[in-house]
């Protein structure tokens, strides 16, 4: 058990607190998914070749245990494959090469030579990196994620994402309850978000990131907007 960490909790906090404020209020819809709603914005072109590998680069972290950028990077794995069919290698931090070991520490993940010799290194049409900026691992659990996801042959960024889940919001322990239960775990308690498991919670906040950024099965990036006719 993690001891307790009041700045974790502040800092918790005040993003949940900013991101309400910025207009993040979940509809009557969007409180009855298993998944909750987050802030991240999808590029208005598609990739100029079609994605189906994806590398997903093992999670930094701010104020988060040890383990949760593991979690956090294995989760998302998944939910890329299930969600959106993509092929996905994660790599753990020392399976890199030591350059591209200490670019990621050094948060260079954008630099085009780097995202290139990636490219070819593993065979994969975009990047995906993420930070776990907080974590909290007792009581009702809660995160703030920066992700996003770079075409490594060209460099452009496909998404971007920055939010935080917390479940001690209403909305969102029903939706993380819901999902608990969608997994078919025995024994869950219907009220208490506080025993979710780690991995349990570290997979809802994959699906709703995921789930957010392709709303529609089957659609990868959206259309490019048509030129007006004259």
């Amino acid at each position: 058990m993690t001891a307790h960490n009041p700045r974790l909790d502040a800092l918790s906090c005040a993003l949940l607190i900013a991101l309400l404020a910025g207009g993040c209020q979940q509809s009557p819809v969007e409180a009855a998914l298993p998944w909750d709603v987050v802030d991240g914005a999808l590029s208005r072109l598609p990739p100029s070749a079609p994605v189906r590998r994806v590398l997903v680069l093992p999670f930094t972290a701010g104020e988060a245990p040890p383990s949760h950028p593991a979690l956090m990077q294995a989760a998302f794995a998944q939910a890329l494959r299930a969600t959106c069919g993509f092929e996905v290698v994660a790599p753990d931090a020392f399976e890199l090469p030591r350059t591209s070991r200490e670019e990621l520490l050094a948060g260079r993940t954008r630099d085009l030579a780097s995202l290139i010799r990636l490219h070819r290194e593993w065979g994969c049409d975009a990047i995906l990196a993420g930070r776990v900026a907080f974590s909290r691992a007792h009581g009702e659990p809660a995160a703030g994620l920066e992700l996003s996801l770079v075409d490594a042959r060209d460099g452009s960024l496909l998404w971007t994402a920055r939010d935080a889940i917390d479940s001690r919001v209403p909305a969102t322990r029903h939706s993380l309850l819901r999902f608990r239960g969608d997994e078919g775990a025995e024994g869950a308690d219907p009220v208490d978000t506080s025993q979710v498991p780690a991995e349990c919670f570290a997979r809802f906040i994959a699906a709703s990131f995921i789930r957010t950024l392709y709303p529609a099965a089957g659609i990868e990036f959206p259309e490019p907007i048509a030129p007006p006719v004259r």
